[in-house]
């Protein structure tokens, strides 16, 4: 897949099914981040039809569907409306800076398709080589504050599959930290924190965001300032 000119077009040339929304903010996007959701449907059509509905409130990008059918709604450089209230690192309203991507599914439990998950693989990768301003891919759940508002796309989506597809293997690094360090829920301090952990404590850094790395330490998994690890 590639896109030209902020449209999506199959490998074969032909461009996916567009269905303009007019639930759009004025002015351009300034493109850092893909959101992925899911749009609590048992269907393909009516969520596409909700997103496209003038009045609705809400709007996205794209749709793929569990058949693997991508439907796109709006041009990448318009603001759409799929995230709402939200915040990464010292970023808020993510809708001016972020492409979003519902796809079919009821709910964050419920099993995703294998050519759905192979199809977001291969939109994501076509649009960070469209916008290599890309630098992360992210989970409704991830942005949406207050946190825990948001649990889309669930525990059953495979975000760790999908950002190595897309952006290569991120070596898991051991670490240990320098001070007493807080653990937050995203990168930065204006994320809620989670907990506090001791000086030298050896923590496995996953990736990083900025000036901010995920670390997991047994089951907790957060955010800390990566200038107090070594």
């Amino acid at each position: 897949m590639q896109v030209k000119n902020n449209r999506l077009y199959n490998s074969d040339g032909t461009q996916v099914e567009f269905r303009p929304t007019e639930n759009l903010s004025a002015g351009k996007k300034d493109i850092r981040f893909i959101v992925l959701h899911y749009d609590g449907a048992s269907n393909e059509t009516s969520a596409v039809n909700w997103l496209t509905q003038k009045g609705s409130g809400v709007s996205c990008d794209l749709h793929i569907a569990k058949s693997g059918k991508v439907v796109q709604m709006a041009e990448f450089n318009r603001i759409t409306w799929h995230v709402g209230a939200s915040r990464w690192g010292d970023l808020t309203s993510l809708n001016r800076y972020a492409i979003g991507i519902e796809q079919q599914n009821i709910d964050a439990r419920s099993e995703w398709t294998e050519v759905q998950i192979q199809k977001c693989i291969e939109v994501c990768k076509a649009l960070v080589a469209a916008y290599p301003s890309i630098t992360e891919i992210l989970a409704h759940l991830e942005v949406a504050t207050p946190f825990g508002r948001k649990d889309d796309p669930g525990p059953k989506f495979p975000m760790e599959r999908v950002r190595k597809a897309v952006f290569g293997e991120y070596t898991v690094v051991k670490r240990i930290t320098t001070t007493n360090l807080n653990v937050r829920v995203g990168p930065g301090t204006k994320h809620e924190l989670i907990k506090e952990i001791p000086k030298e404590t050896y923590v496995d850094e996953l990736r990083r965001s900025g000036l901010w790395s995920n670390i997991q330490i047994g089951g907790l998994k957060g955010w800390v300032s990566s200038q107090y690890l070594k």
